[in-house]
């Protein structure tokens, strides 16, 4: 069981330190192109490592509806909470490669991440666990590494960044509950989309960048 757990962490890391690391590269070029990268060397090596390992992947409607409707209402209700809790000057402050334009953010944020994030941490991490008869620690080890980055990548107070990687952790709980139920990826996304979209609302993302 502890040697499941340990693969599927291995597994990861395999993942995200190489889209960390082209990430890192191309941020270089400019900060438009960094979130795009990293977002797109995880869909493209979890949809790998999913293949070799011949991890089921469905794409039913299934909850659809329910994903979508509890994805906004529970990211309106962090971010309503984390105004009503935190200073102005304990906030975490969104990363910085997050690019300038409504277009290519909204992308970003609403497409490109909420894919390849659910292909990495529900599809490959709590699928592998799903097929080795881990069904609640397949859901709590994935959120777990989903809430992973949001503390890495957010800047701010440990308070702020604390609420953004606890608020992540929650979600996960919940989407991966959906996906266990469901086996679909569809369902994932449209949670994780639906999430972000209410964050985007909420925290004025949808303005251009001066």
């Amino acid at each position: 069981m502890v040697i499941e757990y340990l693969y599927a962490f291995l597994l990861w890391l395999a993942v995200f330190l190489p889209s960390s690391s082209f990430g890192s590269l191309l941020a270089k070029r400019g900060k438009d192109f960094a979130g795009a990268g990293i977002q797109g060397a995880f869909l493209l090596l979890s949809l790998t490592l999913i293949s070799l390992l011949r991890i089921p992947l469905g794409f039913r409607p299934v909850y659809l509806l329910q994903a979508t409707v509890l994805g906004f209402l529970l990211s309106l209700t962090l971010n309503l909470g984390e105004k009503a809790l935190l200073g102005k000057a304990e906030k975490a402050e969104m990363p910085e490669f997050l690019p300038a334009g409504f277009l290519w953010r909204a992308l970003l944020l609403l497409i490109l991440a909420p894919l390849a994030e659910e292909s990495l941490n529900r599809a490959l991490i709590e699928g592998y666990l799903l097929i080795h008869d881990q069904f609640w620690g397949a859901i709590g080890f994935s959120a777990l590494l989903f809430a992973l980055p949001h503390w890495m990548v957010f800047e701010g107070t440990s308070s702020g960044k604390a609420y953004v990687a606890g608020g992540a952790f929650l979600m996960g709980l919940i989407v991966g509950y959906l996906f266990a139920l469901s086996g679909s990826l569809l369902t994932a996304f449209a949670f994780h989309s639906s999430a972000n979209l209410a964050g985007l609302l909420f925290s004025g993302l949808w303005r251009e960048n001066p």
